[in-house]
């Protein structure tokens, strides 16, 4: 529990100092479901294409799970086509609620997000993050995360979304734990 406190500690201050600087690219994604919150910050890292992010998702009966993540994005498409992707790293902290497993990952991933032309305010997006094994650390022996949403451009910088997401962790002497499964409604903010 300590380790968890720790880490969370941590995020907010990050959090809180990112949200303070004077940078271009930010976004504020919330999103929830009858069981479950998560909020994330996401900053572009200078003036390149670098992605940096943070999050926490919690759920009331199974646990709380905080990431840290790098990416490259770019456009993905050529000519008018907007479609946007990231490659990239995210470091995963998870615990369970209420057994106590808890560990971190390395996971390899990344997520795509598409803007129809002639729908130019609906956009469709995915995301996947994966850690075997042999980069998983503590109780945790693996790590994934799939999540698909469809959103609509209600303001120029901010979009409201229905999307599908499955946290999966397996840890060592528990088996397969779920953090989070089904449906839930998000908002997302850029500044």
């Amino acid at each position: 529990m300590k380790a968890y406190q720790v880490l969370l500690a941590l995020c907010l201050c990050l959090l809180t100092g990112l949200a303070s600087a004077q940078t271009a690219g930010r976004a504020l994604n919330i999103n929830l479901n009858d069981d479950s919150v998560r909020g994330e910050f996401a900053w572009k890292v200078g003036s390149g294409n670098v992605r940096a992010d943070v999050g926490w998702l919690h759920n009331q009966d199974r646990g709380d799970v905080l990431h840290a993540s790098f990416h490259l994005v770019d456009a993905a498409g050529s000519g008018n086509t907007q479609l946007d992707a990231g490659l990239g790293l995210r470091l995963v902290y998870s615990e369970t609620d209420p057994s106590g497993f808890d560990g971190s990952a390395l996971a390899l991933g990344g997520f795509v997000r598409y803007t129809p032309p002639n729908a130019d305010r609906f956009n469709i997006g995915g995301s996947l993050y994966y850690a075997p094994d042999v980069v998983a650390f503590g109780d945790k022996t693996e790590f994934y995360e799939v999540g698909v949403r469809v959103g609509y451009n209600v303001l120029r910088d901010a979009d409201v979304y229905i999307g599908l997401r499955e946290i999966k962790a397996e840890y060592e002497g528990a088996g397969r734990f779920e953090f989070d499964s089904g449906v839930h409604l998000g908002f997302e903010f850029r500044f």
